[in-house]
Formats: C-alpha cells, structure tokens, sequence
C-alpha cells in the first residue's frame, strides 16, 4: 500500500493537480481544461500526457484506498483527481470506468464533507461526483443507483443547485415506464416551487 501510495503522488505531483494548483485554480473544470492532452516525443522517449499520468496516480492511490489516508487535505485532492478522472472516461462515454472513478472519489471524501473549508470546495467536489455517479449509472441504466446518489444530492444541496439531479432522476424513471412516479414528483417539485396543485383534478363545474 506505501508502495502504491508513493506512485501516485510522485506521478500527481507531475500534474498541474496537486494541492497547491488546486488551491490557486477557479474551479476544478479550470484544472481539468489546463491538464495538457496530447503525448510527446523526446530523445529519452514518449513523454505521456498530464491526463493519462493523472489517470494512472488515480489507479494507485485508489489501490492504497482511502483508509491509508488520514489527512482531509490529502483525501479531497484524491478525489479531485477520480472525479476528473471520471469525467474523463465520462466524456469517451465509457460510462462503467466513469462510474468507478467517481465512486472511488465519494470514498475518499466520505459522506459527511459536505462544508467547505475555504481551500477546496468540499460542497462542489461533492455535488460534483455525485452528479457524475448519477449520470454515470443513468447511462447504464442502473436506476437503483441513480435513486441513491441523487438522493443524497437532495439530502444536502439547496433546492436551486438539485435541479440537474431532479432532472437525471425523472429521466431514468421515464426510461423504466414509471410514469406514475414522474407525476408524483413532479407534483412534489411544483409544490416546492410554491404553485398550488390539487390533491385531485377538478370536476366539470369547477372547469367553467
């Protein structure tokens, strides 16, 4: 584990993704957009791109788990790199490896984190993989994992920010036929919207 531990953050550290990068970035999309692409070639031989040395750190230090790391700081940039990782794998639409990075990156970061601290923003990197998890799952049509991860989304986001979560939710609920359930959520989200929805449909008279 100290082995796998030592490679990856030698490998992170040759990114732009390591602590002190993450803290001076806007976002984390910032960082995912400045990680150089393409390989290159010199005289010692081919040099890998920063994307794939961060995909091969995530796979080391996922192998370590989050257990052999006690450090908060070290566990949310762990994190970070699954979740860019994901989204990376999410945008080859290899769904099943994108779905593996990000619930890689909830371990790390755990259930509670929630809050930010002022250097990483915990509730974003959360929201983040989350939303991933459940996109992730919602293409492959794993309807049971969708409910959970936008559950918690629900369970700790402002109504505003769990609209795209509402949204994945009712899509894959729609792809399985449970259409009564899109209407009783969707009545639910109306209700929170602040717009009057009768408990049942109004009669002729009432329609004059």
């Amino acid at each position: 584990l100290d082995l796998h531990f030592n490679i990856a953050l030698f490998l992170g550290l040759k990114t732009s993704m390591n602590s002190a990068s993450i803290q001076a970035m806007g976002s984390i999309e910032d960082g995912f957009k400045n990680l150089y692409i393409s390989e290159s070639k010199t005289a010692e031989g081919p040099v890998l791109s920063e994307r794939s040395l961060l995909s091969i750190a995530a796979d080391h230090i996922n192998h370590a788990g989050p257990d052999f790391i006690l450090e908060l700081s070290q566990r949310k940039l762990f994190a970070t790199w699954n979740l860019i990782v994901g989204k990376e794998m999410s945008a080859r639409s290899n769904f099943g490896c994108a779905l593996h990075y990000y619930e890689q990156g909830i371990l790390f970061i755990g259930n509670g984190v929630w809050i930010d601290d002022g250097v990483i923003s915990n509730h974003q990197l959360c929201l983040d993989l989350y939303e991933g998890a459940s996109n992730a799952s919602l293409a492959m049509r794993n309807h049971k994992l969708v409910d959970y991860y936008t559950s918690v989304i629900f369970q700790n986001v402002w109504f505003e920010r769990s609209i795209p979560a509402w949204i994945i939710l009712m899509t894959s609920l729609e792809s399985f036929g449970k259409h009564k359930e899109i209407v009783d959520k969707g009545i639910r989200l109306i209700r929170r919207l602040d717009i009057d929805v009768p408990p049942s449909p109004p009669g002729p008279r009432e329609l004059v």
